[in-house]
C-alpha cells in the first residue's frame, strides 16, 4: 500500500493530536487526607534521628519550599479545599477581582474552565453562581476568558499561568505565614514564585506584579510558540502545550530571561526569606530592597523545570513543599520523614502542630533549689538579775 507524503503527514499529525488530547483526559485528583497518628509517628522518628545525628538535639527551623507553580492541573486549588478556608478565600477573591481589572479576563474561570476531575464540577458551579450574584465575578470577564482560553491546551499559556499562580500562591503564603506566627519557619522561594513572595511580604504591590507577569510572560509565550512551530508534529497549540509540559516535568530545559524593563520596583520585604533562581541553586537571603531587585533580575523560565533538589543543609531539619499532589515536586514527599506535602489546609495544620514545632528552641529547666539544712536556733535563756 502506497501513501502520499501529504496523506502521511496529515495522518501523523492526527495521531499525535489524539495522544496529546488523551493525555488531558478526565482523571481523579488525589486529595491528601493526613492523619494525626501518622504525623505523631513521624515527629517521634524525627526526634530520635535528631538525637542520633547531633547528640544535643539542637533545634533547627523547618523550611517551607515554594516552587514556581503551586498546581499542575486545572482546578486543583478548588479540589484541595483552599476556597473553604475563610482567611485564604478573602485574599484570593480580592486578588482575582484586582487581576481581572488589569487583564480583562477572570482568573477563577481560567483556573476551572478545563477541570479534568468532574467530581468538583458542582462545587465550581456553586462558587461561580454565588460570586456572580454577589457581583464579585464579572459576566463580561467570564465570557472573555472562555473566548481567549477555549481549548484545553490554552491552560498552559504562560502569561495566564503566571497570573493565576500569583493569585493563589501569594494568598497561600500569607495564610501559612499567619498560621505559623509562633512557629520557627524559613521560607525558600524558587524561581518565578518570587513574585508571590514579594507580594505577600509587601515588597511590591499585587497590581505591579500582575503587570510584570503579563509583560515578560507574553515574551516567553511568543518564544515557546516559535519553538513549537519549528518542531511542530501536531496542531501548534498542542505542540506548545507539550513543550511546556515537558519542561515542567523535567524532561526538557528552556532558558528564557526577563528584560529589566519588565520588572517592578521592589522595596524591602517585611519579613526576609531565602531565594534560589532554580531548585538546584544555593539559596540567598532576601532582606533588603537591593536583594529583591537583584533576585528579580534572575527570573527565568528554566525555573519551572523539575529537578532533584540538593540534600538538606546543615541548618535544615525538614522541608514542607507547598504544591498540589499532581505537581512533579510532590513526588519528593512519598515515604519520607524529611519532606512533607503541604497541598491543602489540613496537611499544613498538622505539619505546623507536629513537625514545625520541633524547631522551637528547647526550654532550659533549672533544677529545683535544694533546701539547705540549717541548725534550729534555740531560744536564748534569759535569767533575771
Amino acid at each position: 500500500m502506497t501513501f502520499t507524503a501529504g496523506f502521511y503527514s496529515n495522518s501523523w499529525n492526527s495521531w499525535i493530536f489524539l495522544i496529546l488530547d488523551g493525555a488531558w483526559k478526565r482523571r481523579t485528583y488525589p486529595v491528601p487526607t493526613p492523619s494525626r497518628k501518622g504525623f505523631r509517628w513521624k515527629a517521634s522518628a524525627l526526634r530520635r534521628l535528631h538525637r542520633f545525628d547531633n547528640g544535643s538535639g539542637s533545634a533547627r527551623p523547618a523550611t517551607i519550599m515554594v516552587p514556581p507553580l503551586y498546581n499542575f492541573m486545572p482546578a486543583e486549588s478548588v479540589a484541595m479545599g483552599w476556597l473553604n478556608e475563610i482567611d485564604a478565600l478573602g485574599t484570593i477573591r480580592q486578588r482575582m477581582i484586582c487581576a481581572a481589572n488589569i487583564t480583562g479576563w477572570d482568573i477563577f474561570t481560567f483556573h476551572t474552565l478545563h477541570n479534568r476531575d468532574h467530581y468538583f464540577d458542582t462545587t465550581i458551579a456553586a462558587v461561580r453562581d454565588t460570586w456572580l450574584k454577589e457581583g464579585n465575578l464579572s459576566p463580561a470577564a467570564v465570557l472573555e476568558t472562555k473566548k481567549q482560553f477555549s481549548k484545553p491546551y490554552d491552560y498552559f499559556r504562560i502569561p495566564a499561568r503566571l497570573v493565576e499562580n500569583l493569585v493563589f500562591q501569594s494568598a497561600l503564603l500569607e495564610w501559612v505565614g499567619h498560621r505559623a506566627a509562633d512557629v520557627p519557619l524559613r521560607f525558600h522561594i524558587i524561581g518565578t514564585a518570587l513574585l508571590s513572595a514579594l507580594v505577600s511580604s509587601r515588597s511590591i504591590p499585587f497590581s505591579a506584579a500582575v503587570t510584570s507577569a503579563l509583560e515578560f510572560g507574553s515574551r516567553w509565550d511568543q518564544t515557546m510558540a516559535g519553538i513549537a512551530e519549528s518542531n511542530r508534529t501536531a496542531e501548534t497549540g498542542w505542540s506548545r502545550f507539550e513543550e511546556l509540559r515537558r519542561l515542567i516535568e523535567g524532561r526538557a530545559v528552556t532558558a528564557l530571561a526577563v528584560p529589566r524593563s519588565d520588572l517592578p520596583q521592589a522595596a524591602a520585604p517585611s519579613k526576609p526569606f531565602w531565594y534560589s533562581p532554580t531548585v538546584k541553586d544555593d539559596p540567598v537571603l532576601i532582606a533588603t530592597a537591593r536583594d529583591a531587585s537583584a533576585a528579580l533580575e534572575t527570573l527565568n523560565l528554566s525555573s519551572w523545570a523539575y529537578a532533584t533538589p540538593a540534600p538538606l543543609g546543615h541548618d535544615e531539619s525538614v522541608r514542607g513543599w507547598l504544591v498540589s499532589p499532581l505537581q512533579p515536586f510532590a513526588r519528593l514527599c512519598r515515604w519520607s520523614v524529611s519532606n512533607y506535602l503541604l497541598a491543602n489546609p489540613a496537611s499544613v495544620n498538622l505539619f505546623m502542630d507536629y513537625i514545625a514545632t520541633l524547631g522551637r528552641a528547647p526550654v532550659l529547666l533549672l533544677p529545683p533549689e535544694t533546701p539547705q539544712n540549717r541548725f534550729r536556733l534555740s531560744r536564748m535563756k534569759v535569767t533575771g538579775p
